[in-house]
């Protein structure tokens, strides 16, 4: 009886749990399908399955397994860690404006892995400098956004603002004084935001990372549901603001890290998710990560499909080019209907 009533009572938001997943493995086998060769979807499920009998032939698997497969994959984690990331990051300055890329962590770990390249270090080290990069921004507009009675919302938006200019400028001077090296045009392209090329290599580090983060954000939902309140009212009902807000700033940094060291800069993301999750699941934490996580991964994962199957034969569109135009529109209906408050 406890579960029938518990089933009728969330019975709508199982239904769009399923929708979502049913979009999401969608999108995933329509993706491992597309490209300049189209494999037949029940090859790719049989290869997938019973890699042993594939009915593809090794030139096939190779394409499927070792460069459509990875990417996808890719896409699935940068897009659930800026989700992720941009939902911890919302929560904790109640203000759904709030987001990795304008927020100055994505710029900040995007100049650390940019300075990493040039110097010449090794690639199994570049998600630790995006981290670097990224808690150093957020310190950084932290601070700025400090004020006697606490943070505020406005100087952090316009400090992180302020500090992605900032990172931005001095990224695109180390690509200056990089000349035309190969290593220089990497990070040109890297900046516009792309997981083409991504192999196993550079997945499983990062994977890694976000995972953390992703078990960092859970194990804080319950903090998290307090600090959606309010600062005060959460240290009114005994929770150690100070002490939760360092936990979920580190998760946030981990997952915004992780998610630049394989995409480059790729914004918005970190708020559309979110705000659809809300809007779709309702505001249970641990729900909320769950599908913001998802969504996420959706949302990039189709993102990077249009980008690499939009323009056939030539060069492909940057993921993070296609994503500002979504993203764009979608932060000014923000502003104007919503005013970026969540309480």
């Amino acid at each position: 009886m406890h579960f029938r009533n518990l089933y009728h009572r969330y019975r709508s938001v199982i239904l769009r749990i399923l929708l979502l997943l049913i979009l999401l493995v969608g999108v995933f086998l329509v993706s491992t399908c597309s490209g300049e060769v189209w494999i037949a979807p029940t090859q790719v499920l049989a290869t997938l399955l019973y890699p042993g009998t594939s009915p593809l032939d090794e030139s096939m698997q190779e394409i499927l397994l070792q460069i459509r497969l990875p990417r996808i994959l890719t896409a699935a984690v940068v897009g659930a860690s800026l989700a992720t990331s941009g939902m911890l990051l919302q929560t904790l300055s109640c203000n759904y404006l709030a987001d990795p890329y304008l927020t100055g962590v994505s710029s900040g770990a995007g100049l650390a892995v940019a300075a990493a390249v040039i110097a010449g270090v090794d690639f199994s080290l570049v998600p630790a400098a995006a981290l670097a990069g990224g808690f150093a921004a957020s310190l950084i507009v932290a601070l700025l956004a400090k004020t006697p009675s606490g943070v505020s919302i406005h100087r952090l938006l316009l400090s992180g603002v302020a500090l992605s200019a900032v990172c931005g400028g001095l990224t695109t001077m180390l690509i200056c004084i990089a000349g035309g090296s190969t290593r220089a045009q990497g990070i040109y392209y890297w900046i516009a935001g792309s997981v083409a090329g991504k192999g196993w290599t550079e997945l499983a580090p990062a994977a890694a990372y976000a995972l953390v983060g992703l078990m960092m954000a859970f194990a804080m939902s319950k903090p998290l549901r307090l600090l959606s309140v309010g600062q005060i009212s959460a240290a009114s009902l005994g929770l150690n603001v100070g002490r939760t807000q360092c936990i979920v700033l580190s998760a946030a940094v981990l997952l915004c890290g992780a998610a630049v060291s394989l995409s480059g800069l790729v914004g918005f993301v970190g708020m559309i998710a979110p705000f659809l999750a809300r809007r779709l699941f309702g505001r249970d934490e641990r729900l909320l990560i769950i599908c913001s996580a998802l969504l996420g991964a959706a949302l990039v994962m189709i993102s990077d499909l249009a980008a690499r199957t939009a323009t056939a034969g030539a060069q492909e569109l940057p993921l993070g080019t296609l994503l500002s135009l979504i993203g764009g529109p979608f932060f000014l209906f923000l502003i104007f209907h919503h005013e970026g408050k969540t309480r």
